[in-house]
């Protein structure tokens, strides 16, 4: 018996679960098959979720391939698979804060529901992994959506839209203990019980999760700990269901990067700079602190004459913060008055901050299908007529408090409070048509309307608060053309708007503000279904207007904010193939060749001779952290056992990343330069031996050991007079007076990973 040190209590695990764990084998007698209708099985992803026949690429994993490969690892990390995904984790290993890109696209442009319901932080407009743990242990599918894809809830989808369903029943009780243990004194461990389907109509779920890890980079520890419980009702005509789930983190910070002068040199590649301000031993708490609690009801019904209608209410808790050791920090920075002592005034000191995140999030979201019971004879099934929407507001407060200083304020002195307050509203229709003759017709109309309150700058430098409201109209319609047995094309053109994010308002006034972005998506695929193997080809051309990047500018409050770019664009092309060479080799592969494109960008320099700003203008520069090329290869052998009972199988798999630009100047002193890491994984499966099923994951990651970065900042200045390099590691000169600060997060070199599943 292994225990949980689970929101600081160490107890049993079968304690925490055992009235679950009673149900599951005592009632293990009185299930019975789920209803014949599925459709009662799926929330709303029958809403956000796009079909095998959608002219939007996409990529779907089930919870049975997701078991092949995940063990403790994120999300981010189990889809590195996807075409045009590069992955990168802070900690360098995978656990803790990690991230993704897609088509170059960063996560506050890639849109995240669960079971329809957004994920996306609404002010920030980005995704933290972390604090959801072990998530992917409860998705009974995920699908990721590439380009502008269809409509969805929350923020508007600029590189890709990620669908995590959590809505699978299992007709039958189960029980599942994992433990994972591996390189970094990394450790997993995971109870998932299930109750089955009993009296043919109730089932219930109960996970108890944590991960622990030191990290790769020095100090870069994270102790994770999540639940999800969830209870179904189903019957012939409807289905009630509800989810909690709830997540705590807490990771010291590594937020920094590796400094840049420290990057060739092997014996410093794992410094970490965040909590050395504290002289001595770097502060033992410079930690991120946060939970986060989310409440999912989902209500469907089947209504005769084709109609389903599905109703979902949702309510997310977060609290938290992030604590920080800052030196020599001056007074007026925290609203305080400087110090006098005889005849010495005193400016700053050393200090200890927290700053706070205090939200609640919540709404409800529809979806009323009709399939009419009659087929016009020019179509081969039914219409498909769906109309859905949404309705959310989040409520922010966002407060800092100085716990401790070597003078000056007293504890827990509030510094800064303010609260932030959005509301989301959209409603779309959707209609699918399927010819004959192979033709399949999608058309998706999306209107969103955003409402955002916020204390920020007016034009006379006061700090006010402000409301900004924006209004979206997002048309979508693609093609699919079946035109012989086993090949298919497919077109698809997209609008998509997306407003700027908290910071983008707060640090700026009416007047500096920026615009939000729109996307024009267009997309265009042909695809093969052969008896022993698959191919795809799509072509796809992203076109931006006034997209939000950062050019080194300081706007009118004294804030580096992002602005707006006329024109840019991603252009390429995405491979996809899978073979099955002979019973038991399977080889799968995928490859992107893009090209990513700022027309004209104006760099901002700040000048710390003169204190102002010079300007260099660059044309038809690369957008940043947009690899050219992302290619990956797998080779699986598989071996079965005459019985059936075992199944081992060793996979080979290895990913190269071609060279990205740390911003959009296509400056060669500050590149990521390309990587390729290769991953060795042995899959062994014993059935009805030891309860149902027993598996074991035996990984070795980064097998070659390869060095590599994935992820980076850059600060460029000028600077005649003076060299901050001896002072400062994360300074590099470029020559003629052009410095640069920058930061990478290199990832981890050969380590393991054994887990052990027992499946009962």
């Amino acid at each position: 018996m292994f225990t949980f040190n689970f929101f600081g209590e160490s107890r049993p695990l079968a304690a925490a679960l055992s009235l679950l764990w009673c149900s599951v084998f005592l009632n293990a007698q009185n299930t019975t098959p789920l209803p014949d209708s599925m459709l009662l099985r799926t929330v709303v992803i029958q809403a956000t979720r796009t079909s095998a026949k959608s002219p939007v690429p996409h990529t779907n994993y089930t919870a049975e391939q997701l078991a092949k490969t995940y063990q403790a690892q994120d999300v981010p990390y189990l889809l590195s698979a996807v075409p045009s995904l590069v992955e990168t984790s802070d900690a360098g290993t995978g656990i803790g804060y990690t991230g993704m890109r897609i088509r170059g696209s960063d996560p506050t442009r890639i849109n995240v529901t669960i079971n329809g319901v957004p994920l996306n932080d609404a002010e920030s407009q980005g995704v933290f992994w972390v604090d959801l743990p072990d998530l992917a242990a409860s998705a009974a599918e995920i699908q990721v959506q590439r380009g502008v894809g269809a409509s969805t809830n929350g923020a508007g989808s600029f590189g890709a839209t990620v669908n995590l369903d959590l809505s699978r029943v299992s007709a039958e009780p189960f029980a599942t203990l994992s433990n994972s243990i591996g390189s970094f004194a990394t450790r997993k461990h995971s109870a998932h019980l299930g109750t089955g389907l009993l009296g043919g109509k109730v089932a219930f779920t109960g996970r108890l999760s944590q991960i622990v890890s030191d990290g790769y980079i020095d100090r870069a520890a994270a102790n994770l700990r999540s639940y999800h419980l969830s209870g179904t009702y189903i019957d012939d005509r409807q289905s009630l269901s509800g989810h909690v789930l709830s997540g705590n983190e807490v990771t010291y910070q590594a937020w920094n990067g590796l400094p840049a002068q420290y990057l060739g040199i092997d014996s410093l590649r794992t410094t970490n700079t965040a909590g050395t301000e504290k002289a001595g031993e770097p502060y033992s708490d410079e930690v991120d602190n946060y939970t986060q609690r989310h409440y999912l009801l989902h209500y469907k019904r089947l209504f005769s004459k084709g109609f389903s209608l599905q109703l979902n209410g949702h309510y997310t808790r977060g609290f938290g913060y992030y604590e920080q050791y800052k030196a020599g920090q001056a007074f007026e920075n925290y609203n305080l008055p400087d110090i006098t002592l005889g005849d010495t005034i005193l400016t700053g000191t050393d200090l200890v901050r927290r700053r706070w995140l205090d939200n609640h999030f919540y709404g409800g979201t529809f979806a009323l299908r009709w399939a009419p019971l009659f087929n016009p004879p020019q179509l081969t099934a039914p219409p498909v007529f769906l109309l859905g929407g949404a309705y959310s507001r989040y409520e922010g407060r966002h407060f800092g408090e100085v716990i401790w200083a070597r003078l000056g304020p007293p504890k827990d002195f509030l510094y800064y409070d303010n609260e932030g307050d959005k509301r989301d509203a959209n409603i779309f229709g959707k209609i699918e048509l399927n010819f004959q003759q192979g033709w399949s017709i999608l058309v998706d109309m999306q209107f969103r309307q955003v409402q955002y309150s916020f204390l920020g700058f007016d034009n006379n430098q006061n700090n006010v608060t402000q409301t900004a409201n924006l209004s979206f109209f997002n048309p979508k319609a693609g093609i699919n053309w079946k035109f012989s047995q086993n090949w298919s094309a497919s077109a698809f053109f997209g609008v998509g708007n997306r407003e700027p994010n908290r910071d983008d308002y707060t640090q700026s006034t009416p007047d500096s503000r920026p615009k939000p972005e729109r996307l024009y998506d267009w997309e265009a695929g042909i695809k093969t279904a052969q008896a022993d193997w698959n191919l795809s080809a799509g072509l796809f051309y992203m076109g931006y207007r006034n997209q939000l990047v950062l050019d080194g500018r300081i706007n009118d409050v004294g804030a580096y904010t992002r602005t707006n770019v006329p024109r840019s664009y991603r252009a390429g092309i995405e491979l996809e193939a899978n073979a099955n060479v002979f019973p038991g080799l399977v080889l799968t592969g995928n490859a992107a060749f893009s090209k990513n494109r700022v027309k004209t960008f104006v760099e901002y320099l700040d000048n710390w001779d003169t204190g102002g700003q010079n300007t260099l203008m660059h044309d038809n520069t690369n957008l940043a952290f947009s690899p050219e090329i992302i290619a990956r290869g797998e080779i699986t052998w598989s071996v079965f056992s005459q019985a059936e009972k075992q199944n081992l199988s060793i996979s080979l798999a290895g990913k190269y990343v071609g060279k990205q630009f740390l911003d959009n100047t296509s400056n060669e002193n500050t590149l990521l330069p390309a990587y390729f890491f290769a991953d060795l994984r042995l899959n062994y499966d014993l059935h009805q031996v030891i309860g149902q099923q027993v598996s074991i994951i035996f990984a070795i990651n980064n097998v070659l050991n390869n060095k590599y970065v994935s992820n980076g900042w850059v600060y460029r200045y000028l600077s005649e007079g003076y060299d901050d390099r001896p002072y400062n590691a994360y300074t590099r000169a470029e020559g003629n007076g052009l410095y640069h600060q920058a930061g990478f997060f290199p990832q981890a070199g050969t380590n393991v990973m054994a887990t052990l599943l027992l499946r009962i």
